[in-house]
C-alpha cells in the first residue's frame, strides 16, 4: 500500500510538472499565389504559398458558393484544413466567371486555451472567360 501510495504521489507530482504555459505563437496568413493579377480563366486551379503563414491552425475559405465564404459572425461556415508542415497548397479552379473571395485563417492558441489569436487575409480573385 506505502509503495501505491509512493508512485501515486509521484505520478501527480509529474503530470504538475509537465504542465507548462505557454504563449501563443503569432499567427500570420500572409500568404502568396501563383495568379497574376488575381485573374484566372474558369476551371484554372492555382497554387497558394504558405513561405510566410504561421499558426498552429490553418484553414482556408474558396469562397466559391455562401458555405464556403469566410464569415468571422458564422461558425457554421466551413474551410479546407491545410496542414502547418506544408509549403503550399494546390487549389482547384472556379467553374464559372465571376469573383471569388479566397481567404486564410491563421490561429494560435496558449495559456492554457486562455489565448486565442488569428490573423485573416483576404483577395478577390477575378475569373473570366
Amino acid at each position: 500500500m506505502k509503495k501505491l501510495s509512493l508512485l501515486l504521489v509521484f505520478a501527480m507530482t509529474a503530470g504538475f510538472l509537465s504542465c507548462n504555459r505557454e504563449d501563443a505563437i503569432e499567427p500570420s496568413a500572409d500568404f502568396t499565389t501563383s495568379i497574376e493579377n488575381n485573374t484566372l480563366a474558369p476551371g484554372q486551379g492555382f497554387t497558394v504559398y504558405l513561405d510566410n503563414v504561421q499558426g498552429e491552425f490553418l484553414v482556408y475559405f474558396r469562397g466559391h458558393n455562401e458555405q464556403s465564404t469566410y464569415d468571422p459572425d458564422d461558425p457554421r461556415r466551413t474551410g479546407a484544413n491545410v496542414s502547418t508542415e506544408s509549403e503550399s497548397v494546390e487549389i482547384p479552379g472556379y467553374p464559372s466567371a465571376g469573383e471569388y473571395v479566397f481567404t486564410m485563417v491563421a490561429s494560435s492558441s496558449g495559456n492554457w486555451a486562455k489565448d486565442y489569436l488569428q490573423d485573416v487575409k483576404s483577395i478577390t480573385i477575378t475569373v473570366t472567360n
